[in-house]
């Protein structure tokens, strides 16, 4: 079974022996090496884009098209079409096992009928990426218990070194969440959607930094999205303000929406639901979710240390690799008094053999038996 990749056909099921659409003529074999096999979420009219699994010459990989190359709100002033060829672009020059790797012609655009009377959306925008087997961690945790301080650590750990590339190369991701977050079956984590990315460029920040009305586009995940990027003048820091909240949700199995929030500070209450956790951690989250990026770290290369930090003081509260273990048994308490009364015992018997030699040498100068005198008697001689 094959898809045909026009988003406007009626009837997109197609039997493998097919090269053409059945319903609608669109060649099924795309750029001459893609087949679609299968969508990897729910197809539907209103999004704006769609993703397929799809066969590369027998490599499973991703297809990210974009169908409705239209703003979703008048007032956002970037283009859908500009956003996603900067997601190309973005994934296409970053390398690193955490972020899924785009080929250099992996985006393309196709021309679908000329004759059909909607010119406007013939055009699709695709991307083609690497395939993330595993379950997102929003998946992961619908089957698991939160996780503990030396899981959390592992992972914040991870997703900082991916971040440090990201940031590295002047952009940032501005979507960060657990459902954004793909474990592979290694343990290695992946992150996924980056087709919220922004770069950091002079005149971005000089659009931000002047006030007044919103100039970017706003990027908001509930819960997860700091008041600066809803505000449309998010910072590198605020990736990491929801990265902070991804954790509490791994750490906590609750929505950080779900906690209230401190009404000086704006501090989210949460820790209470996570006693599994070291305070250095804990600590460490709550700078990521500060309310104001100044009070945020500053780069990652602090967050790294301070990971380090607390690797040294975060213990396990059932450590896995003791479960397969056989257990052995504690030894018993020891009674302080113990070495006191082991020296008294120690001394009475010694005190004893002392008397009992004292008195072998009196029996033996006392009653020592007299020996027998000789008889001398006067012999007779004849």
């Amino acid at each position: 079974m094959s898809y045909c990749i026009n988003p406007h056909c009626s009837n997109r099921y197609n039997p493998d022996s097919l090269e053409v659409c059945q319903t609608c003529g669109t060649p099924l074999l795309i750029q001459e090496r893609y087949i679609l096999l299968k969508p990897l979420r729910e197809l539907d009219d209103y999004g704006q884009s769609e993703i397929f699994l799809v066969n590369d010459r027998g490599t499973s990989k991703v297809l990210k098209i974009l169908k409705e190359p239209k703003r979703l709100q008048l007032f956002e002033p970037e283009d859908p079409v500009q956003m996603f060829e900067r997601e190309a672009r973005t994934l296409q020059k970053l390398r690193h096992p955490g972020i899924p790797q785009v080929e250099p012609d992996g985006y393309f655009t196709l021309l679908l009928d000329k004759n059909s009377h909607k010119p406007e959306s013939q055009l699709l925008h695709c991307l083609v990426m690497e395939y993330i087997a595993g379950q997102n961690l929003e998946q992961w945790l619908a089957d698991h218990q939160p996780i503990d301080s030396i899981q959390a650590i592992d992972w914040l750990k991870q997703l900082t070194e991916i971040l440090e590339q990201v940031h590295q190369n002047e952009v940032f991701h501005r979507d960060i969440k657990p459902s954004n977050m793909m474990l592979r079956p290694d343990g290695q984590l992946v992150l996924i959607d980056f087709g919220s990315t922004r770069p950091m460029t002079n005149t971005y920040f000089a659009k931000i930094g002047g006030g007044g009305q919103r100039e970017i586009t706003s990027i908001v995940s509930p819960g997860y999205t700091p008041l600066e990027q809803v505000n449309g003048k998010a910072v590198p820091q605020s990736d990491f303000y929801a990265l902070g909240r991804s954790f509490v949700y791994l750490l906590t199995g609750k929505h950080p929406i779900s906690f209230p929030e401190d009404t000086e500070t704006g501090a989210l209450c949460w820790r209470d639901a996570a006693p599994q956790l070291s305070s250095t951690l804990a600590d460490l989250l709550d700078d990521l979710m500060a309310p104001f990026p100044g009070q945020r770290p500053l780069n990652t290369q602090e967050i790294w240390q301070r990971l380090t930090d607390s690797s040294a003081t975060a213990t396990r509260s059932t450590p896995t690799a003791l479960l397969s273990q056989t257990p052995t048994q504690a030894p018993a308490p020891t009674d302080p008094k113990l070495p006191q009364l082991r020296w008294l015992i120690v001394l009475n018997i010694g005190l004893l053999i002392l008397q009992m030699l004292t008195w072998g040498i009196f029996l033996r100068d006392h009653y020592r038996p007299t020996p027998p005198v000789p008889s001398f008697e006067p012999s007779i001689s004849e």
